[in-house]
């Protein structure tokens, strides 16, 4: 199943298009979906230029901060251990990552950046950094750097627990589980 998306709609194959207004119902959330998008057909496009597939661009931008356990890599990618092996598997025939045991676990595996690997995801960051910098150059100077700072907090927010303190914090009052809307 193949889902297609554009600036102002996406089109699920079932044949239902969910249109993107400016004026909808949840501009927020259409936005967002609008950005995610941009964000992927950059991300995608300059891994194809890198002569990467989007998966092993993901890889090597999830290891550029140094090693990290197979489980560990599966779920920040959100993939299957089975997926992650393949993927792994390929980006080492090419040289970019190398697996090695995790001394004092005989069943975990660790990868790291080969330095052919470091050097491809640094010119691969490099540049797709740029293009996304581009999205934003519409925005003038003060403006661009609002956006950052609340990207920032909402990516911030985003990743705590949601039982955690900032969770609740975050959360209106009456908005939780238990309230009543009157």
């Amino acid at each position: 199943m193949s889902i297609t998306i554009n600036i102002t709609n996406i089109f699920i194959p079932n044949g239902r298009v969910i249109r993107l207004t400016e004026a909808g119902e949840h501009p927020v959330a259409d936005g967002l979906i609008r950005l995610s998008a941009l964000t992927q057909s950059v991300f995608t496009r300059t891994a194809e230029r890198h002569g990467l597939p989007a998966a092993q661009a993901r890889l090597l931008c999830m290891l550029a901060a140094g090693p990290r356990r197979m489980s560990d890599l599966a779920g920040l990618l959100g993939i299957e251990r089975a997926a992650l092996t393949g993927l792994a598997d390929r980006a080492e025939r090419r040289g970019l990552v190398a697996r090695t045991a995790v001394p004092g676990d005989r069943r975990a595996v660790s990868v790291a950046l080969t330095p052919q690997g470091r050097e491809v995801a640094g010119a691969f960051h490099h540049d797709v950094s740029a293009s996304l910098g581009q999205l934003t150059d519409v925005l003038p100077p003060d403006e661009r750097e609002r956006f950052r700072r609340s990207l920032a907090r909402v990516a911030m927010v985003a990743r705590r627990p949601a039982g955690g303190p900032a969770g609740r914090a975050a959360r209106r009052p009456g908005s939780g589980a238990g309230s009543r809307s009157g």
